[in-house]
């Protein structure tokens, strides 16, 4: 990944008035990301720069989101399909409380696979794992809408994969909340609730309970620093900490989360 490149990207969408060389320069960042799609573009520019002003900034911006994910031009479409897979078997299992009647259109394509049903002890779970469960009904109705939104955009003409990318990058983070819900809301059971503790192990639990937060800290820094349309030293500097913190913790990072902190100059320390 070309970072100065990606600095340019990002320079240029920071002009408030480009002027009109300044706008025959975005163009021509355009033309380096997809040339063949951008071609025409780019004519259109050197002839009335201040007109494509605006679709210049838009393509612009679409195509720094993908950097920022750590993506080629080559690698979206692969993306996107590897996020569509985990989404439509999301979607697939509809949630009880869930009314179809309710959706904005057919989710054509998308096989009726089951429903997912609420515990028989739903009513006796601790007040924050039950709301887990209206939570993520409300998630996969926006994850619903969210996949329609994308099925009318790959059905206009010239759609190429890196305009549906940040749609996808969206639908897969709601996607792996809603799984880790999920999971929290299925797998609670009441050997998970605090019990009283003597002094020895209530220090125990309080420096469990501590690292927990200092880890769940870190996670969000991680993760607010990696959603962020652009990072400054300051915000490349929190992430880095976040990340020392959490491996001296013996945490572990998936793979793709690993991709996108090295490509915005992230250094993951080893064990």
């Amino acid at each position: 990944m070309d970072k100065l490149f990606t600095e340019q990207i990002q320079q240029f969408l920071q002009l408030k008035k480009p002027s009109d060389e300044q706008i025959i320069e975005g163009a021509k960042l355009l033309l380096r990301l997809d040339p063949s799609r951008n071609r025409g573009l780019y004519n259109s520019a050197m002839r009335r720069p201040q007109s494509l002003l605006a679709w210049i900034r838009t393509d612009l911006k679409k195509y720094l989101g993908i950097r920022q994910r750590g993506l080629e031009v080559s690698q979206v479409e692969h993306y996107n399909k590897a996020s569509l897979k985990g989404v439509e078997k999301t979607l697939s299992y509809i949630p009880d409380s869930v009314s179809l009647a309710a959706e904005p259109a057919p989710r054509t394509g998308i096989p009726e696979l089951g429903v997912r049903g609420r515990r028989k002890d739903h009513d006796a779970l601790p007040e924050d794992i039950r709301l887990l469960w209206d939570k993520n009904a409300d998630r996969w109705k926006q994850l619903a809408k969210m996949h329609y939104q994308l099925a009318q955009m790959v059905a206009k003409p010239g759609y190429a994969a890196c305009d549906g990318n940040e749609l996808c990058y969206q639908m897969r983070k709601l996607d792996d909340s809603i799984r880790e819900d999920y999971k929290r809301y299925d797998s609670w059971q009441p050997s998970s609730a605090p019990k009283k503790q003597g002094k020895k192990q209530a220090d125990s639990v309080d420096n469990f309970t501590d690292s927990m937060k200092t880890i769940q800290t870190a996670r969000t820094t991680v993760s607010r620093g990696l959603g962020r349309k652009t990072q400054n030293e300051e915000t490349l500097k929190n992430i880095q900490e976040a990340v020392n913190t959490l491996i001296s913790l013996k945490q572990t990072f998936k793979p793709a989360t690993v991709e996108k902190l090295k490509a915005i100059g992230i250094t993951i320390p080893k064990n």
